[in-house]
């Protein structure tokens, strides 16, 4: 289910919680969906009783990836993850930088954060007393990505 309002989110993940159940939060740009997205929302499933997708903002990931990103815009994107099995609810984050991300999480407060590396220097921001950081690996295998897929293509096109 694709949620917009912040409060409401918020409302779900303390409901949740009042009733012992764990809520994993994994904010991406989820642009091309891959085999990837969807063994990593398996294991987020695995992994906790409710499992909430943010969809990162068209500017944000222009400033992370380049002018060409992303392909999707935001909403298209968050409907087409809305619809994974493993998914409970979506969001299309708002966030433009990453305070407001972080910001953002510390309203939530969610029980975990799926983060694709718990190195201490890349994560040491993301620690909360109120979140557990757990690990999922995102490239298990080099076309795992949407970078790599894209490219792929534009290689097929250039022949």
């Amino acid at each position: 289910m694709i949620i917009s309002d912040k409060e409401e989110l918020k409302s779900i993940i303390e409901d949740a919680k009042k009733a012992w159940k764990s809520v994993l939060i994994k904010k991406g740009v989820f642009d091309i969906i891959h085999p990837g997205h969807v063994f990593a929302i398996k294991m987020f499933a695995k992994e906790a009783d409710i499992v909430i997708i943010l969809t990162q903002s068209d500017e944000f990931t222009a400033k992370k990836k380049g002018s060409s990103r992303p392909i999707n815009p935001q909403r298209q994107r968050t409907e087409v993850v809305d619809g994974i099995a493993g998914v409970d609810y979506t969001y299309p984050d708002k966030s433009n930088s990453r305070e407001e991300y972080i910001e953002f999480l510390n309203y939530l407060k969610p029980t975990i954060l799926a983060v694709t590396s718990v190195d201490e220097k890349k994560t040491k921001d993301y620690s909360s007393p109120f979140r557990e950081l757990k690990e999922f690996p995102d490239k298990a295998q080099p076309w795992y990505s949407t970078t790599e897929i894209i490219n792929r293509v534009l290689e097929k096109c250039a022949k």
